[in-house]
């Protein structure tokens, strides 16, 4: 049976990952190993480790080029077996290039080229000869990361202290109500409190993405105890952050016991962050607070809408233009309020 999905797909070598991942990290270890002192040691893992990270900023997006070009224009059987990564990375390598997002479904391979090239992704030339040697680069780097991270990162499980989240998100919340509630008038209180609510949202949207990352890789690759309660989220929302994370199918994705986090996580692209256990509570807290204040906000928003919609000069338009949002969805949450009576 020929190896290809595609008229004319080229044939693509497949080298033995495992062997080159093990040969670098048993090299690196010895290397490591041979200098005396610990402090050069540390010294020089830490050298190296800067040395890595640099390498792989230039490596892994090339990986990732030669890896979208072969898969949307050229379509091999197996790509992600030439590139050193699983088919679930190829899959959310594609989905990024596409410009589509985690939850959205990729679309059938036959319409991949034409996808490509209405994104703009470029056809890279000689891709299925150059891929395997950038693979190997990568995954060589990889495997060394992993030795002096090892290394230098406190391998012993973390116990991270949760914050009143309750007593902050009231704070928060209260504080906010008082200021609005002070407004009478219901059109400034209706522009204030759209105010506070989109700068509310766009402090969430900075300091959340980062307290995720810190707290996946808290979760993964340092063993820490009760993650979702440091995070201030409830243990399901965490199951689905990590679900997510790893590229998991909702029904069928099963998240990866102890010993295998590490590892999974890594071949997902999860990024370790060196000082997530020093960062993570802050940001928790910030974003909580940042939460609460968008969500009271919001519904006296909401309120205020709702008494001026249908006042002189107060049609919907007007109160859309005033919120910042669309007329379909201020006006749903108008009716919402009035339903609520």
């Amino acid at each position: 049976m020929p190896n290809t999905v595609a008229p004319d797909a080229p044939e693509l070598q497949r080298p033995d990952f495992d062997k080159i991942r093990q040969d670098a990290a048993d090299e690196l270890t010895a290397e490591l190993a041979a200098i005396a002192s610990v402090q050069e040691r540390r010294a020089r893992a830490h050298e190296l480790y800067r040395q890595i990270l640099d390498s792989l900023a230039v490596v892994r997006p090339e990986r990732d080029r030669l890896m979208v070009s072969l898969a949307l224009y050229e379509r091999p059987r197996a790509v992600h077996e030439s590139a050193g990564c699983t088919r679930d990375m190829q899959r959310r390598t594609v989905r990024a290039a596409l410009g589509l997002g985690e939850s959205a479904p990729l679309p059938p391979a036959r319409e991949w080229a034409d996808r490509g090239r209405a994104a703009g992704v470029p056809y890279a030339e000689d891709a299925a000869a150059k891929l395997p040697t950038v693979a190997v680069q990568h995954e060589t780097l990889v495997a060394r990361r992993r030795v002096v991270r090892d290394l230098l990162f406190n391998s012993e499980r973390i116990v991270l202290t949760r914050a009143d989240f309750k007593a902050i998100k009231q704070q928060a919340s209260d504080s906010v109500r008082e200021e609005l509630e002070k407004i009478n008038d219901p059109a400034a209180r209706l522009e204030t409190a759209s105010r506070i609510a989109w700068d509310a949202d766009a402090d969430y949207t900075v300091v959340a993405p980062e307290r995720d990352r810190c707290a996946l890789s808290l979760e993964f690759y340092q063993a820490a105890r009760a993650v979702d309660q440091a995070m201030g989220v409830g243990r399901t929302a965490f199951t689905e952050l990590r679900r997510v994370a790893l590229g998991l199918d909702r029904k069928t994705g099963h998240l990866p016991a102890e010993d295998e986090k590490a590892l999974v996580a890594e071949a997902a692209d999860i990024p370790f962050v060196e000082d997530a256990a020093d960062r993570l509570p802050d940001l928790a807290v910030k974003a909580a607070a940042a939460r609460a204040r968008h969500l009271t906000a919001a519904a006296i928003r909401n309120e205020a809408a709702a008494r001026l919609e249908g006042r002189p000069g107060w049609n919907m338009n007007k109160i859309a233009e005033v919120t910042g949002m669309h007329v379909d969805s201020i006006g749903a949450k108008v009716r919402a309020v009035r339903k609520k009576g």
